[in-house]
């Protein structure tokens, strides 16, 4: 094929490549459609090689196709670079506005600067080349700017999200009996738990009961949102109480001494001890068999009969995988009850429903713990917070799941003989899009008591 021609071929195919990417490249970082990403990365590839090819084929190199390959994978390694450095720098956190706004302009100038080299040392005027400019201009900008332009409105509050501005609409929350500074330790749930299961039956009462509602990544300002007729309200309604609570190993702004995050909260909350205890300091690791979770230890002190773990989310499994293999083998009756189902939507229905029908038998398990991962799945999508509509919708679904639970257990024949327990609770905050840290919004949670 004719030199020119070949350059001509290449520049073009670059240039449609670079504009649909404009167009696609915003959506799929917002959202994190993993896989389109990753072929979105491939064609920023694809994209910097053919330019590259073309000019330096223009330029008459010996061996244009190496030096392309040079020259793309040092641009692609840049361009990787850049997101984490923007997130994590200069943002602070996984914003991805600001990632998909610096991504997009370098590549648009990196383009557009490579398209008029490619021109200009060929002397040739390459109609299709200006066109492509303005289609890349005119058309990728602003489809660019108005796919991110909700996200930028959603995740705004990466301005206003200041350490000062949370402690202000934590004290705004009158619910809760206590403040930031005197927040009681997560462990607090497993004790709650258990000293309402070793306290003496009160008159009338014949058996003991617990139902724990478990709100995945459920930032502690959220109750502001409570309103009426929801988990929390009821709760309250019924002379029960609403605490600040810490995750992390330490209050803020003492150092975390454990991350702030999923399976270190849960099994903090189980064991009663923080992670130099439990060993729990990631995904892939197992509670220690020297500490068990109060599924086991409850039925082996005598405390109850049986019990039920509620979840969508199989790393628990893996988790507390001692557990699940000692309750089989000494044959005690916890039921860990896996729901399926897609992240965040159906899977929280299935944990709903596992729960619900738990709750409706006559002989149900004396303890109940659910996890609903809404909060926390919409959190990691659009934001933790409250205004992104999203988080507040996760929030909604979990309050609404939960007082129809509530219900549930008012609703048992044998409700009034009954000693229930009822507990709301999360496992850390967040932050922008994430958690893990020792920020003040991850590390701050709540526990809700019906007494």
């Amino acid at each position: 094929m004719e030199k020119t021609k070949k350059i001509r071929l290449f520049a073009l195919i670059a240039s449609a490549m670079a504009l649909i990417f404009e167009c696609v490249y915003p959506t799929v970082f917002i959202k994190w459609i993993v896989p389109l990403y990753a072929v979105c990365v491939l064609c920023s590839a694809v994209i910097a090689y053919l330019l590259f090819f073309a000019l330096f084929a223009a330029k008459d190199a010996k061996k244009p196709a190496v030096s392309a390959l040079i020259g793309a994978a040092a641009y692609t390694a840049v361009m990787m670079g850049i997101t984490p450095l923007v997130n994590n720098v200069i943002f602070g956190a996984v914003a991805p506005w600001g990632s998909v706004l610096v991504n997009t302009a370098v590549n648009l100038v990196f383009w557009l600067v490579m398209l008029k080299l490619i021109r200009k040392k060929t002397g040739e005027r390459f109609v299709f080349l200006p066109l492509l400019c303005v289609l890349l201009v005119a058309v990728g900008v602003p489809v660019s700017v108005v796919t991110t332009a909700p996200n930028i409105k959603a995740t705004g509050f990466i301005v206003s999200d200041t350490v000062e501005n949370y402690e202000k609409r934590i004290s705004a929350i009158d619910i809760y009996e206590n403040t930031l500074e005197t927040a009681v330790p997560q462990t607090q749930v497993y004790d709650i738990v258990m000293e309402h299961l070793r306290a003496p039956l009160p008159a009338g009462k014949t058996e003991k009961k617990v139902l724990v509602l478990g709100w995945d990544g459920c930032r502690a300002d959220t109750m502001i949102m409570a309103g009426n007729r929801g988990a929390v309200d009821a709760l309250l309604a019924d002379g029960g109480k609403a605490q600040i609570a810490y995750c992390g190993g330490a209050n803020y702004p003492a150092p975390i001494t454990q991350e702030t995050a999923t399976m270190e909260g849960w099994t903090t909350m189980f064991t009663g001890c923080w992670a130099e205890k439990h060993g729990v300091s990631g995904f892939d690791d197992v509670v220690t068999s020297k500490e068990r979770t109060f599924f086991v230890s409850a039925i082996e002190d005598g405390l109850i009969d049986s019990a039920a773990f509620d979840f969508s989310w199989d790393t628990h499994l893996r988790t507390y995988a001692n557990d699940v293999e000692y309750s089989k083998q000494n044959g005690l009756n916890v039921a860990w009850n896996l729901a399926e189902g897609e992240e965040g939507g159906d899977a929280d229905e299935g944990t709903y429903q596992n729960a619900l029908q738990d709750i409706q038998r006559p002989d149900c398990s004396d303890l109940i713990f659910t996890i609903f991962e809404y909060c926390d799945y919409y959190g990691h999508t659009y934001g933790f917070w409250n205004d992104t509509p999203e988080y507040a919708e996760a929030f909604r679904l979990s309050n609404e799941k939960g007082v129809a639970l509530i219900d549930a257990v008012k609703a048992r024949p044998t409700y009034d003989t009954e000693d229930w327990l009822i507990l709301i609770s999360s496992d850390h905050g967040g932050y922008v899009r994430g958690h893990g840290g020792d920020k003040l919004q991850e590390r701050m949670m709540f526990i809700v008591t019906n007494k």
